[in-house]
């Protein structure tokens, strides 16, 4: 292949011996692992690199470089995976939306040199690195202040320190876009005022500096919209064009839709033109009306992409705002400052900033947290209408505001109160993850959370732990309205069935844990769960337990364990007008086991023991129960080759229809009162049925 072309018009395919340049404050790394935007040369469209480094020196010499690097790689061009989930994070869409066309999958560093001759682009970026690498000298909190709010950089551990900052709404505030470049431009003003230049060069060296800012904080989509409106308003002074606000909001809004278009569907973008036409419809509004205002512009944008908000964060902003912009902005630049003078004075700043952030987490704990869900696109277009004619005073406002109120609580009440029943197979990779929710939300049961199997041999390799379920399986949940989880059983010990429990303790309430008996006794599954709130029961069951509420009849197992695949946890139900059996690992002794004890047990859904491996799905328990058809969750090009040959031929043996997450990712079955009907996220059905 040609690797020189546009690389949107290119197959996929391997690659040897091809180099790029890396900017280090651009690099992201965890662990082992580290990710770059960036182009292979300079006449490509933008790719998003990933790869592994392969040894600690290798991880030092990179990362913590301050000039550019000329790396050179060997690797594959790929496309980007879709979607596979039902309002899981579409990269695909995400990437395409910055026109970035391709992954990249680097399988060797071959060789990486510091670029000698530098650009004018070059000096900001090793100067942008330069900065984050002071910073992480600094105290924990003030770290995380300076780059967030000074570089626009955020550390893997960034979400994990700021809970309160997520969940209250503050997100924008650490979005580099206008108060900074206010900020920016107000310490520029105050410097060239001592130098008395004419009115054009000093809006040159304005022009200069907010290009430069620009890229010293990452240059993102968000910030685009700011620094954009600062021009066209120091031409504005310059020209005396007589521009409004307004007309400089729009004459950024039509620039941003002819050269960047697609950015304006990322919520960081739709956040920042909201959050500046909120200030320019309420510049005559007292300041708790205007904090009002642009609670109730956002909010909807908020919960089409996150589908929480926190009824405290209307109090907490109007709290919040003027002490950013008065008192905590000003101190994380005096404490970046001062930490390169006289260190020790850096302590108490970060003790202050400290009890800042502690203050926000606590607020953020407190009982108030909505999780509304995601409302459909012409509810969110409509609620944003509603909301700027109240604004604008046009038309009746009791009847807008009625109409407002009334729009919001009907979306709750359809989204928390569905009709339908669902059972859904996510598409975790190489695990197990299922959900049984019935209509109304009456019950809501999760059978294995997922999770990954880390094969990180060294300390150096291991990143910040993070946990696929929270842009997934969590994800979903919410997105349809669900914060509690009824039961939640855990079929067995295997991380890719268990792994993720703490993202489900950390973010759902969970009503009871039911696992294998005897699984209550092994050490690395009860750490898993040592965070769990204190109402959660923990519940050991065998095949003889009866627990109330449960939707749910054990079937497996009868003799206690410490959770190994022949302990798994086998479950039937019956829903929608058709009966299901859940099987964990189960091996094939087990199977038969079950058989014995249960004769009669014939189902229609069965779900393929141990992701379709041989060693289940035993055919003569195949040929017993008689399924119609079988749910395979398995991931793709997964080390273990499952699904296995031999148990896709038992059972198309058996004139079994097959859904297998491989190839359709989540799988639905939709059904109200005794009817239903399977949906698939993606479409190909090819090979597996």
């Amino acid at each position: 292949m040609v690797i020189n072309s546009e690389l949107q018009n290119q197959p996929t395919g391997e690659f040897t011996n091809q180099s790029f340049k890396v900017y280090p404050d651009m690099l992201k790394v965890n662990g082992a692992s580290f990710s770059y935007l960036g182009r292979l040369d300079n006449k490509q469209p933008n790719v998003i690199f990933y790869g592994r480094f392969k040894t600690l020196a290798q991880k030092q010499q990179v990362s913590r470089a301050d000039k550019p690097l000329r790396l050179t790689v060997s690797g594959k061009i790929a496309d980007f995976n879709p979607a596979t989930n039902v309002n899981q994070f579409d990269a695909r869409r995400y990437y395409h939306h910055q026109k970035v066309a391709k992954v990249v999958v680097i399988k060797d560093i071959q060789s990486f040199q510091p670029v000698m001759r530098l650009t004018l682009v070059d000096r900001l970026h090793w100067l942008r690195s330069r900065f984050n690498h002071y910073c992480e000298t600094l105290p924990k909190t003030l770290k995380i202040y300076a780059l967030g709010l000074l570089s626009g950089s955020r550390e893997a551990d960034f979400f994990s320190e700021m809970t309160g900052v997520k969940q209250l709404g503050l997100l924008h505030i650490f979005s580099i876009s206008g108060m900074h470049v206010y900020y920016f431009l107000a310490i520029i003003d105050q410097c060239l005022g001592l130098f008395r230049l004419p009115k054009a060069g000093k809006a040159t060296v304005e022009l200069m500096s907010i290009g430069a800012y620009f890229v010293f904080s990452g240059g993102s989509p968000g910030l685009f919209r700011a620094v954009v409106m600062a021009v066209i308003a120091i031409l504005n002074r310059l020209f005396n064009s007589g521009l409004s606000r307004l007309d400089i909001w729009s004459l950024s809004l039509i620039i941003n839709l002819l050269m960047m278009p697609e950015a304006m569907f990322l919520m960081g973008v739709q956040l920042s033109y909201g959050l500046s036409f909120g200030l320019i419809v309420a510049a005559d509004f007292s300041f708790v009306k205007q904090t009002l205002l642009l609670n109730m512009l956002t909010l909807p944008i908020l919960l089409y992409h996150i589908y929480e908000w926190h009824v405290l964060s209307v109090a907490v902003n109007l709290i919040v705002l003027p002490m950013f912009g008065k008192f905590i902005f000003p101190l994380v630049i005096i404490g970046t400052l001062v930490g390169l003078a006289v260190p020790v004075l850096v302590l108490p700043i970060d003790w202050l900033l400290k009890s800042f952030n502690d203050t926000l987490n606590w607020a953020s704990t407190l009982p108030g947290l909505v999780t509304f869900g995601k409302p459909a696109l012409v509810i969110v277009i409509m609620m944003l209408i509603l909301t700027l004619g109240l604004a604008l005073k046009r038309g009746r406002p009791k009847v807008l505001l009625a109409g407002l109120l009334t729009l919001y609580l009907g979306t709750f009440l359809v989204i928390h109160l569905p009709l339908n029943g669902e059972v859904v197979m996510f598409d975790v990779g190489q695990g197990d993850s299922f959900l049984i929710r019935t209509p109304f939300n009456r019950t809501v049961t999760l059978i294995d959370t997922g999770g990954k199997v880390d094969f990180s041999r060294t300390a150096w390799e291991h990143g910040t732990k993070t946990y696929q379920a929270d842009r997934l399986s969590i994800n979903y949940l919410k997105s349809v309205g669900i914060s509690k989880i009824d039961f939640l059983c855990v079929s067995h010990q295997d991380a890719d069935h268990c792994g993720d429990l703490p993202a489900f303790i950390h973010s759902m309430r969970i009503g009871t844990i039911l696992m294998p008996l005897g699984m209550d006794q092994n050490p690395s599954f009860m750490k898993r769960i040592e965070d769990r709130h204190q109402n959660t029961k923990l519940v050991p069951i065998n095949d003889e337990s009866k627990v109330v509420g449960l939707p749910l009849s054990i079937l497996h197992p009868h003799e206690p364990g410490l959770g190994e695949n022949h302990d798994s946890m086998v479950l039937a139900t019956r829903v929608g007008g058709m009966s299901w059996l859940f099987t964990g690992d189960l091996d094939r002794l087990g199977e038969m086991d079950t058989l014995a004890r249960h004769p009669d047990l014939k189902i229609d859904v069965l779900k393929a023991g141990h992701h379709g491996s041989r060693t289940s799905s035993d055919p003569q328990f195949i040929y017993q129960v008689k399924p119609k058809i079988a749910l395979i969750s398995a991931g793709r090009n997964n080390r273990y080759h499952h699904p296995n040959i031999e148990t896709i031929q038992t059972l198309n043996q058996a004139g079994i229809k097959i859904y297998n997450t491989q190839t359709q990712g989540m799988v639905r079955y939709r059904y109200r009162q005794q009817s239903g009907h399977f949906e698939t996220v993606l479409h190909q059905h090819e090979g597996m049925s």
